[in-house]
């Protein structure tokens, strides 16, 4: 039996993992934090708080991000992310 803490720990890392991704993306395409966050229509902080895996963005807010930087939500999730133990 899996301990919940496990579950829990393997979200947080696919988090930072996915947040990190964003992040190299942003920085190749030499836009600044609060660049991309004015193109989604949010706050700053709220898209830190995605590069730093902080919080589990919505889909509909994955969306945004692709389209502020230039890609669509395939190439933005085209990554070995941590996959999860059923």
């Amino acid at each position: 039996m899996q301990h919940i803490g496990c579950k829990d720990q393997e979200q947080s890392e696919f988090l930072f993992q996915l947040g990190q991704r964003i992040k190299k993306i942003r920085k190749e395409k030499g836009l600044s934090q609060s660049e991309v966050a004015n193109k989604c229509g949010k706050e700053r902080q709220s898209y830190q708080r995605v590069e730093t895996g902080n919080i589990n963005p919505t889909i509909w807010y994955l969306q945004h991000i692709a389209t502020a930087l230039d890609m669509d939500m395939k190439m933005l999730l085209d990554c070995e992310l941590i996959k999860p133990k059923l």
